[in-house]
């Protein structure tokens, strides 16, 4: 399996289809934003990683890794 890019889906541990809305590189580190796929929409971002050829998301949970994070994909999407 491969890292998510643009477009594709991953069922995460709560059950949820969350769609990557955009991915990035940053100090080493895979992320990528998600939102939900129904509503109401949520948004997580999670590291991405692969371990023994199966992709594993870690969600990110430190609010100032959060704030870090929107920061970069803002700065990425141009916005």
């Amino acid at each position: 399996m491969d890292k998510l890019q643009f477009g594709e889906t991953a069922v995460l541990e709560d059950g949820k289809e969350y769609v990557c809305f955009c991915e990035l590189e940053d100090n080493g580190n895979s992320y990528v934003y998600l939102v939900t796929a129904s509503k109401p929409v949520e948004v997580c971002f999670a590291k991405q990683r692969l371990e023994e050829g199966n992709l594993l998301l870690d969600l990110v949970s430190n609010q100032a890794e959060k704030e870090r994070l929107l920061a970069l994909f803002q700065e990425k999407m141009g916005k």
